[in-house]
């Protein structure tokens, strides 16, 4: 006889229609949950903009603002008696378990927690995000491990956000890494074509313009790249603050460079019509876009990161914000056809092994888990 389905919460900071790993993340675990039979509801605050591709089932309860954090823009939540409207949803939707993504991080990475224990509903913690230190977390050590204790489980996405994690608190971490739809992101029928000499080479960048993300080292590099291979074109695909000044900074060099602007359903397409992705972030806890590019089929140079090496050793590695260096990065796989065959071989077959199928499984036996 089977276990009876499950009511599952996920609590997310960021969710659409904002762009990254932990949405992705939320949005293709719920999905992966209910095909699997149970029942998921995303949690998350009401956000400017149209919230395109959304769950069948998102709560949307206090605001969200926007703050600089991190080298980038994060998220709170903001609005009168979020933890006694959180309680009062977990217990009308008689949730059996609620898992925070982004477990103390303000607003409800630390209120969900509070509502659910209130409603006497467990709660599993995923922890996103790598950091090389935190002063809050160092100056609140002891009221926050006490809140960690309580977990039922403590999930980390990769080695380096579990290490980030443990300078601070101790807890019996796991690690489930974030996961890829290796049916949305496919190679394209003509990826075949990538074995043959590149004229002109179609280069990739996309996330969130935003300075961790360091996008002005790659618009450094693009005249060194242009000198040894005159038809290279890059397309820049995302959207952020800081999109106005690096678009000011590219102007010099023309056509050479386009800025697309924002792009959720449509990714798959943009990263088969590269030869190359560039990933430049100078800090990572793991690399969903690399996952997307790698089950496209698409050719990697990234950052030397802990993280990027765990997930794609296969990759070439460029000096964070070595303009330089990532010249020479990618100049040299434009011009070496054997190695960028060899990594569309090989990043597919990576990518099938963190398929959601298998990461909502791990997921899945933590609950069962923490429920028995």
């Amino acid at each position: 006889m089977s276990p009876p389905p499950l009511r599952i919460a996920l609590v997310a900071e960021d969710y659409y229609p904002q762009l990254g790993g932990v949405p992705e993340h939320v949005h293709h675990l719920a999905r992966e949950l209910d095909r699997l039979g149970h029942n998921t509801t995303i949690v998350t605050s009401k956000m400017r903009g149209h919230h395109e591709e959304e769950h069948s089932d998102v709560r949307r309860i206090g605001t969200s603002l926007v703050i600089y954090a991190n080298g980038g823009v994060a998220r709170v939540t903001v609005g009168w008696q979020l933890t006694a409207r959180l309680e009062a949803l977990f217990r009308a939707e008689r949730f059996d378990l609620v898992h925070v993504h982004g477990g103390l991080h303000p607003t409800l990475g630390l209120v969900a927690p509070r509502a659910a224990w209130r409603a006497n509903i467990p709660v599993v913690a995923t922890f996103h995000s790598w950091f090389p230190r935190s002063i809050g977390y160092r100056l609140l050590r002891r009221p926050f491990q006490r809140i960690l204790d309580r977990h039922a489980a403590t999930i980390a996405v990769s080695a380096a956000a579990r290490d980030a994690m443990s300078r601070y608190f101790t807890a019996p971490w796991e690690i489930i890494p974030n996961g890829v739809d290796t049916t949305f992101f496919r190679p394209g029928m003509n990826g075949d074509s990538r074995q043959f000499e590149i004229r002109q080479p179609r280069l990739l960048w996309l996330g969130r313009i935003e300075p961790r993300n360091d996008l002005s080292t790659i618009l450094t590099a693009m005249p060194q790249i242009l000198e040894r291979h005159p038809g290279a074109h890059l397309t820049v695909v995302g959207d952020g603050p800081w999109r106005a000044r690096m678009e000011h900074a590219a102007r010099h060099l023309g056509g050479a460079v386009r800025f697309a602007g924002y792009a959720n359903g449509d990714r798959p397409g943009y990263y088969r019509g590269a030869d190359v992705y560039m990933c430049s972030t100078t800090r990572a806890s793991f690399g969903v876009t690399l996952l997307e590019a790698m089950a496209c089929g698409t050719p990697l140079v990234v950052s030397d990161l802990p993280a990027f090496r765990d997930v794609a050793g296969h990759a070439v590695f460029a000096r964070p914000r070595d303009a330089g260096g990532w010249a020479e990065a990618v100049s040299g796989l434009i011009g070496d056809p054997d190695r960028r065959e060899v990594m569309t071989q090989t990043g597919r077959v990576i990518a099938e092994r963190y398929s959601w199928a298998r990461i909502a499984q791990r997921v899945l036996k933590v609950y069962r888990r923490v429920l028995a």
